[in-house]
């Protein structure tokens, strides 16, 4: 009565429904690989009327932007030359999509594309946030683009949906990047925070300036003012609207009364004395090397950074 040729309920019936798994993983895998090679070339994040796609960082325009229009610079300069691995992002994820259809292991292949771009992605946003610290846009979430949310999704599938490898390998790959993404950042803003300069008292100044003209020569066109002056020794001379004392630290404040905008030196302990015993209203003449300016939307005004200041004895 009882027919051996009957249908079995057990493996072979699981069986039935893997290759659809398998199919649709497949699927989710290659439309990862188009996503990811897409949206590379599209805007990632929006700085004013400034889009910075994902090919822009390697290709060098990312940095240049920011620093003739912003007045930061490359906060990575020592790692210049490793930036042009970023390229290696469409070439390596058409390799592994084109290993993955042949049914050939490509999960390396993967992981570093997708590594690479969770890495690359993580950059922009630091580094947005950092611009929008200094007044460059409204929110991170305005000047962030959908296609910066595309690619890292993309890449996180892509390493995700690989063969073969197991769970905790592709989350190292998954995580690694964005990890030495934030850590150099943080390594490099400790430096910067802790970094002191050799004094510019006995130093030649490039020019000399009375501090309302210098001000309005950034408000009337920064990217000029900044070529002009960036890292430059400077003479300012100026009456002190401000002075902002701290243990070790003083800086000292030239404001433009019309627009708000102001001229802000940070003097090193060594002056910090000297620097206390002035008054607001005093007139004084300082000598400092610029870090460039840049127009705070947070403040709605110029501010011109100088560092290494020190008192200029006439």
């Amino acid at each position: 009565m009882f027919n051996g040729s009957q249908p079995s309920k057990g493996p072979d019936r699981l069986s039935n429904y893997m290759p659809q798994t398998t199919t649709q993983k497949n699927s989710i895998h290659l439309l990862a690989a188009s996503a990811m090679l897409v949206s590379f070339f599209l805007p990632w994040v929006k700085w004013e009327d400034n889009k910075m796609s994902g090919l822009d960082l390697p290709i060098g325009h990312f940095f240049n932007t920011s620093a003739e229009k912003f007045g930061l610079a490359n906060p990575y300069p020592q790692f210049d030359i490793t930036f042009y691995l970023f390229l290696l992002i469409p070439v390596l994820t058409i390799v592994a999509a084109f290993q993955h259809i042949k049914g050939k292991k490509a999960s390396w292949i993967a992981a570093i594309a997708g590594a690479l771009s969770l890495t690359l992605a993580t950059m922009y946003v630091i580094f947005t946030h950092t611009l929008l610290d200094l007044g460059v846009g409204k929110s991170l979430a305005g000047m962030i683009q959908p296609s910066l949310y595309i690619h890292g999704l993309a890449a996180l599938l892509f390493i995700w949906t690989s063969r073969p490898g197991g769970i905790l390998l592709k989350a190292a790959w998954i995580l690694v990047g964005p990890i030495l993404a934030y850590g150099g950042y943080s390594i490099v803003k400790y430096q910067v925070e802790n970094e002191t300069f050799s004094s510019t008292a006995n130093e030649k100044p490039a020019y000399t300036v009375n501090a309302n003209e210098l001000i309005q020569a950034f408000i009337s066109s920064d990217s000029s003012a900044n070529k002009k002056y960036t890292d430059k020794i400077i003479v300012v001379n100026g009456r002190i609207s401000e002075l902002e004392a701290a243990d070790s630290t003083i800086n000292v404040k030239f404001t433009d009364s019309t627009s708000g905008s102001y001229a802000i030196f940070d003097f090193q302990a060594a002056d910090v004395a000297a620097v206390k015993k002035m008054a607001v209203g005093d007139s004084v003449s300082i000598k400092a090397s610029c870090s460039g300016g840049i127009f705070s939307r947070l403040r709605q005004a110029t501010v011109i950074n100088f560092k290494r200041s020190a008192i200029n004895k006439q």
